[in-house]
């Protein structure tokens, strides 16, 4: 008899622990990096806060848009203002729906402007974190100006460090985040459609986007945060989605994962204090309504305070959004028991039941109260258990903004790590200390 999607996560968890028991008497050190927070300065919290919406432009108008086939560039815009020494450009580009139905999405492009090394440059897919789910809300349309959603979101921590690294940097806006689409909120298999297709609609030098040459035995993903999901879903969709990208590798920082698990969601939604997953529970409740209407509706997942809250996701975006949707307990926004519908739905969206083929770097930062790292740990047991090639590497201070420097900046790097995945080398794995509750610290990882 063929397993469900759901019987196989607890499948793949419970190998993950019954591997687990095994290894915890032979694990070397623990993947602890002894390192203090990243040092985040004010004025770069305040830049980066994500307060503004843009107005939306025409160029994200889908009059005179007609379907084609994945991946395919459909116009480019050249940002003028760009840094110096960088090549900025909107773009829209055809991806396809949970239905297969084509659908145009809107990213963001950089890349270096030098002289390319010998076969072009190298490229990423970056998968970006929460910003919402209204057409205003994607990071393509404002990414220079601080406190935009693009600015705190992607440009200045991930994309900008790594196109001065020489490597140039598509990010999708994700569905419905620009051009018109279905709500994509951690739709694991509508998000990385739209990375995958991003990736493809830049790998062919255009004149509309600069004829940046790409090497295309140089390709990799990296996400943070809702991004950590979309890059995982991504590498998982990658072999029958888009076979003939040669994905290197994935950086994966504080994914964000939803687990399948009715007892876990009924607790988190029976809170009567919380008020910090509100803004998430409705850009998830939208979403899978969406795409998955024939398992889940608003009226099964929110009560009516939730639905007259769900309104403002077409019109705000980022901390605003946050704030206006905490004024009362998410127990009162959602219903309970959470709708089942929902969590056979989640079982569908969410990445970690099979296999990657590509390896993959995971860090968290174990202060993150936005990511629990509970659910990050778990996800990289399951990932050891089904036998991709991971390296985890937890820093004992970090939150769920300085991850993102210190990622980058501390060793080990994930910037070394990807370039070491492009030279060739062997990938690391530290899959035989994935335990939860290992306990001591290292100086480092290796």
């Amino acid at each position: 008899m063929a397993l469900t999607r759901p019987a196989m996560i607890i499948g793949s968890l419970a190998a993950a622990v019954i591997t687990g028991g095994f290894l915890y008497a032979t694990a070397p050190p623990t993947n602890l990096v002894d390192a203090p927070a990243y040092p985040e300065s004010q004025e770069l919290v305040a830049a980066t806060t994500g307060e503004l919406t843009p107005t939306l432009t025409s160029f994200y108008d889908d009059a005179g848009w007609a379907p084609g086939p994945p991946g395919e560039l459909v116009r480019g815009q050249e940002i003028t203002d760009a840094p110096k020494g960088i090549k900025m450009y909107r773009i829209i580009y055809q991806s396809t729906d949970l239905q297969g139905n084509a659908i145009p999405v809107s990213g963001l492009y950089a890349a270096p402007d030098k002289e390319p090394p010998p076969g072009g440059f190298p490229l990423v897919g970056f998968a970006h974190g929460t910003t919402g789910v209204g057409r205003v809300c994607g990071i393509s349309q404002d990414p220079l100006q601080p406190r935009s959603q693009g600015y705190g979101s992607a440009w200045v921590p991930h994309m900008k460090p790594m196109v001065e690294q020489g490597w140039a940097v598509v990010a999708s806006d994700y569905s419905g985040m620009g051009a018109p689409g279905p709500a994509s909120y951690l739709v694991g298999p509508l998000e990385g459609r739209g990375v995958l297709d991003s990736i493809r609609a830049v790998t062919t030098p255009s004149p509309q986007i600069g004829s940046v040459p790409i090497n295309t035995s140089q390709l990799g993903i990296y996400g943070k945060s809702q991004g950590g999901e979309a890059a995982l879903s991504a590498m998982q969709l990658k072999p029958t989605y888009a076979p003939e990208l040669d994905i290197a590798g994935g950086v994966v920082l504080a994914p964000g994962l939803t687990p399948a698990i009715q007892g876990v969601l009924d607790a988190v939604a029976s809170n009567p204090t919380s008020t910090s997953q509100n803004m998430f529970v409705l850009l998830i409740a939208k979403s899978y309504a969406q795409n998955f209407p024939d398992l889940v509706n608003l009226d099964d997942i929110l009560t009516p305070a939730g639905k007259e809250r769900v309104k403002l996701l077409d019109t705000m975006c980022g901390s605003k959004l946050a704030e206006a949707v905490s004024d009362v307990p998410l127990s009162q926004l959602i219903n309970q028991p959470l709708a089942p519908g929902l969590v056979t739905a989640l079982g569908k969206g969410m990445p970690g039941t099979e296999r990657l083929q590509m390896p993959i770097v995971v860090v968290q930062g174990l202060e993150d109260k936005t990511i629990l790292p509970q659910f990050t740990n778990a996800e990289v047991m399951a990932q050891c258990a089904l036998g991709t090639t991971v390296f985890y590497v937890r820093y004992p201070f970090d939150t769920h903004p300085t991850i993102n420097y210190q990622a980058r900046l501390h060793q080990p790097s994930v910037i070394d790590w990807m370039q070491n995945r492009w030279a060739g080398q062997p990938a690391p794995s530290n899959c035989a200390n994935q335990l939860l509750g290992t306990v001591g610290t290292a100086t480092g990882v290796s």
